[in-house]
């Protein structure tokens, strides 16, 4: 968002870094504020942890100075939007990925970083409005939507398939408790023309492969890449896959992957009830479909046996990808702050 804020017109005036570096910011930017600069907007970006906690303990450390900021500048008449990230802390998963006493303790700052944003009268962006009803504390009317964007990749030139190969499909994230893809491997090794590609971290993959070993086939091959690495994966794709075992939490969640993959263009295969799913369905951009091996197994079939349907799905995700960028989420959230519009 920082370099879309640049890309659409703004001069950005970044207060990052760690502890000792923000409070060396913070006392810089308060006191041009007072002089008299004029700055449009506040935009800022929660943790996945509570605030101050992502980082090493020193002795400039504070769990108040980017809050207090934050509010200063409310109170100086400047518009500031803060992106709340995710809300797995209000979850029972968050127990198991942290441990129950850490998870009590953790709460209490989580809920604490609320409170300050509630006193601050923020706007608080969220990935989905759907998410506004886990977030406690804070009144409904401060929340606006804000999902994530992608990457506008050139597909001036895409990588032509040959005819006779097999579709494939990819997934790439994380593959804990989540994520559980069995049925997807299930059907996949039912299909002999279709083959599925996991990049998944190799950690990931060493905790759960175990897990896996029954519906593990010649059909699925999984691999381990990052970054510039993944332009192979994406161009050698058909379509990628966000088939999952349902959770409440997929009922309101907007991963990053699936703006990522709308940016490389590829159609989307979804589970049914989630937001990715009613997103994709409602927007075209793929297909919405049980979480079982038999409705993804007659997916893909009829998508081998009509090809064409499988194009004129491709042709809709190349034409909306544009609306989907981190300059056009920019655009959105700087409408927002600006005027406070929430369309």
């Amino acid at each position: 968002m920082r370099e879309a804020f640049s890309n659409i017109g703004y001069e950005v005036i970044e207060v990052t870094g760690s502890h000792a570096e923000r409070r060396a910011l913070i006392r810089d930017v308060k006191g041009r504020i007072s002089a008299g600069l004029s700055v449009d907007f506040v935009y800022s970006e929660s943790s996945t942890q509570p605030t101050g906690f992502g980082e090493p303990v020193t002795r400039a450390t504070s769990y108040l100075r980017d809050i207090a900021f934050l509010r200063f500048c409310q109170r100086a008449d400047i518009p500031v939007g803060l992106f709340y990230r995710d809300i797995y802390w209000r979850f029972p998963l968050y127990d198991a990925l942290v441990g129950r006493p850490m998870a009590t303790l953790m709460r209490r700052f989580y809920r604490m970083d609320l409170r300050g944003y509630r006193r601050a009268r923020l706007r608080l962006f969220l990935p989905s409005m759907r998410m506004a009803e886990w977030v406690p504390i804070v009144p409904q009317d401060r929340f606006y939507e804000l999902p994530p964007g992608s990457d506008a990749i050139d597909l001036e030139r895409p990588v032509q398939a040959e005819s006779n190969r097999a579709m494939n499909l990819l997934y790439i994230g994380g593959l804990g408790s989540e994520y559980r893809m069995q049925e997807t491997m299930r059907a996949v090794a039912g299909c002999s023309d279709v083959t599925l590609t996991i990049c998944t971290r190799e950690s990931d993959w060493e905790v759960v492969k175990s897990e896996y070993r029954s519906v593990l086939s010649p059909n699925t091959t999984v691999v381990h890449r990052s970054g510039d690495e993944l332009r192979e994966l994406y161009a050698a794709s058909d379509i990628c896959s966000l088939l999952m075992e349902p959770s409440t939490y997929r009922e309101f969640a907007a991963p990053m992957k699936l703006y990522e993959y709308l940016g490389h263009g590829k159609p989307i295969i979804a589970t049914e009830g989630s937001l990715v799913g009613e997103f994709v369905t409602a927007n075209g951009l793929g297909w919405a479909i049980p979480y079982s091996a038999d409705a993804l197994r007659t997916l893909l079939n009829r998508l081998t046996a009509r090809p064409e349907e499988l194009e004129e799905v491709r042709e809709r995700v190349r034409a909306a990808r544009l609306e989907h960028t981190w300059e056009a989420r920019a655009v959105q959230a700087a409408r927002i702050l600006l005027t406070g519009m929430r369309t």
